[in-house]
């Protein structure tokens, strides 16, 4: 990958993280603060992956995440080739919805 690709691969990666944290809501915002301070530090450190594990973190305590902050984080994985995350993220939301959710990834 030449380091253009790579500069457009992390920022479509870092848009997907900020699209997740953009949809928490305000009650899941003040449960878990520090997660979502350390989500800002490692993104600011363009440590994408340490990023998404603050976001699953925030997104496990505050038990009232909107779905669409988990399709985010999927995309984010699949963005990163964390393809293994990014199906169990697949499969919580199938779960959750009762039927067979699957991440795109837009080319």
């Amino acid at each position: 990958m030449t380091s253009e690709e790579l500069l457009r691969s992390w920022k479509r990666t870092e848009g997907f993280l900020r699209d997740a944290r953009s949809h928490f809501s305000g009650a899941a915002e003040g449960i878990c603060a520090d997660d979502l301070r350390a989500f800002e530090e490692y993104l600011e450190h363009n440590e994408l992956e340490l990023a998404l594990d603050m976001l699953e973190d925030a997104f496990d305590k505050s038990e009232m995440g909107s779905w669409r902050v988990l399709e985010l984080m999927a995309l984010a994985a699949a963005s990163m080739g964390l393809i293994d995350r990014q199906q169990r993220y697949d499969r919580r939301i199938s779960d959750a919805r009762g039927w067979e959710y699957e991440t795109i990834l837009p080319s």
